[in-house]
């Protein structure tokens, strides 16, 4: 048989090798010409202090460094789903297209889609009945506790039936795949031919439905996915000072949240996670409850670990779009919009502000909405002066790793005003920590909440923002709106792994150009009719 007979016999299978020597050459070449620069920034000095510290990946990362990426890339935004929405519909138009006109007429293809209509199928009822199920835990929750219900507790039904959903769709595919290769059992897809379509329009209406059941299946099955990926605690870099941090030295984090509110670690995966990141100081601050916090300083005291977890909460107004966090009160306070019978403390901005001063707390004004102000200036929807009038201590200038654009304003506004520069990661998924403070303390065995917001009152700390990789590649604003910015990441990722991240990709690249290339040759060389009797 000649080569070009092979190929026209063997046109997926050669579709997908070509596809994959495309990909392996690009990664040969990212090999070869690829250093890794991470940039460590000090926003409140203006002064690059990479030269101070380096990020460096522990080895299980590199083994598991393609799935890590693709969570903290598809992050909680989940408008990537605009992108799935867009493309689907004209893969599918063109396949019904293609089958209509004679081609992909091959039986075992045929016999191989109908295997993956099953999973599809069974993922679109077992994930639409789990979101349905949280659904109605979450209604029935609001109606009895309003939005405090819905801001506390959601997260957990939420993760238990994305996770179980998932499990049972991965029992449900090896089961399939073990009956397939297995010489006796079969698949008992035999189903009842019941009526025959009387009409067109049935017809049509049975097609509209299949094709909704498909495109809704394998919408939801990717959202499952990604919940799995963004919860899954991915080993994190590690953040190494090039001198080594003197004993009263510290790196603290000031914000960050677990699944207590809308976080996607638990408390305690949240402490390692910091720990692994050479964090040895952070405060958990879920919104409008402390319960992150407690679950985490009680993890570290039953191990006895070196960590050190400040009890904080952001209060959450999102009527106004203001956050605030406040430290030092064991005591839940939430927005007027969260207020419940029975509840914590509803207070509105001011009234949360002079009752943690009063009561010795320390209160600052996370991720600012720096947009004009009707009445004039900026600030929504209060003033910068209006906060510091009122008692905050002071302001995020990095949240997140962001510190462009308004933060520039908000910094100087702090230093004029002899206002704490703060700096917080606001981190919710697994993602590597992208911000932090490093503080000097005068006496190192007082880290009191007192203590360090005395310290940082001064100024005199680094509040760090970090970037992972050089923006090379920039897609416009309003693509990236609609989802696109998983191009936009991955490719600026991709043109800064270092080597190892790199290799990483090649051999789980290889490894599924592989496994895929075993199960071809193998269903090629399977009788159709042995294939044929697992469906009977």
């Amino acid at each position: 048989m000649s080569i070009k007979s092979l190929i026209m016999k063997n046109k997926w299978f050669t579709t997908i090798t070509i596809g994959y020597l495309a990909w392996f050459s690009i990664l040969l070449i990212f090999l070869l010409t690829n250093v890794r620069q991470v940039t460590f920034y000090d926003v409140l000095g203006q002064v690059d202090v990479s030269y101070n510290y380096s990020s460096v990946f522990p080895v299980f990362r590199y083994v598991l460094e393609p799935f890590a990426i693709i969570a903290f890339i598809l992050e909680m935004e989940f408008t990537w789903m605009f992108v799935f929405f867009m493309i689907y519909p004209i893969i599918r138009i063109f396949f019904v297209f293609a089958r209509k006109m004679g081609k992909f007429k091959s039986r075992k293809l045929g016999l191989t889609l109908r295997i993956l209509r099953d999973i599809i199928e069974f993922s679109f009822k077992v994930l639409v009945s789990a979101v349905l199920i949280v659904l109605v835990i979450i209604l029935i929750g609001y109606f009895i506790q309003g939005f405090f219900f819905v801001s506390r507790y959601f997260m957990i039904p939420v993760q238990i039936a994305v996770h179980s959903s998932i499990i049972l769709i991965v029992i449900k595919t090896c089961y399939i795949m073990i009956k397939l290769v297995h010489p006796n059992l079969t698949l008992s897809y035999t189903r009842s031919k019941g009526k025959k379509q009387s009409s067109k329009r049935l017809k049509g209406i049975s097609t509209i439905k299949r094709e909704i059941v498909y495109f809704m299946g394998i919408g939801v099955l990717l959202l499952g996915l990604n919940v799995v990926l963004i919860s899954t605690p991915f080993p994190p870099h590690k953040i190494v000072p090039t001198i080594p941090l003197a004993d009263d030295e510290f790196l603290i984090d000031l914000h960050v949240h677990t699944v207590f509110s809308d976080g996607w670690l638990t408390p305690e995966e949240r402490v390692l996670w910091y720990i692994d990141q050479g964090i040895s100081i952070a405060a958990f601050s879920d919104h409008d409850n402390l319960r992150g916090a407690h679950v985490a300083r009680e993890f570290v005291n039953d191990y006895n670990l070196d960590f050190l977890v400040l009890t904080a909460e952001e209060w959450t107004d999102h009527e106004n779009d203001i956050h605030i966090n406040y430290y030092g009160l064991d005591e839940e306070i939430v927005p007027l919009e969260s207020y419940t019978p029975g509840g914590p403390m509803a207070m509105n901005a001011s009234d949360l502000i002079d009752h943690v001063k009063s009561n010795g707390g320390y209160i600052t004004v996370n991720h600012y909405n720096y947009d004009p102000n009707p009445n004039g200036g900026n600030g929504v929807p209060y003033s910068l002066e209006q906060l510091r009038d009122w008692g905050v201590d002071g302001f995020e200038i990095v949240n997140g790793g962001s510190y462009q654009g308004k933060y520039i304003a908000i910094r100087q506004f702090c230093l004029d005003n002899n206002l704490t520069c703060m700096g917080g990661s606001d981190i919710h998924i697994n993602e590597d920590l992208n911000t932090f403070i490093k503080m000097r303390l005068v006496d190192p065995t007082n880290k009191s909440i007192d203590n360090i917001f005395r310290t940082l009152r001064n100024n005199t700390h680094e509040v760090v923002a970090i970037e992972f990789f050089p923006s090379v590649f920039n897609l416009d604003d309003d693509l990236n709106d609609i989802g696109f910015y998983v191009f936009d990441e991955f490719i600026n990722y991709m043109l800064n792994a270092d080597v190892f991240q790199v290799i990483s990709w090649i051999a789980w690249s290889s490894g599924a150009y592989i496994l895929f290339s075993l199960i071809y040759w193998r269903l090629k060389k399977k009788n159709i009719t042995s294939i044929r009797k697992k469906f009977l």
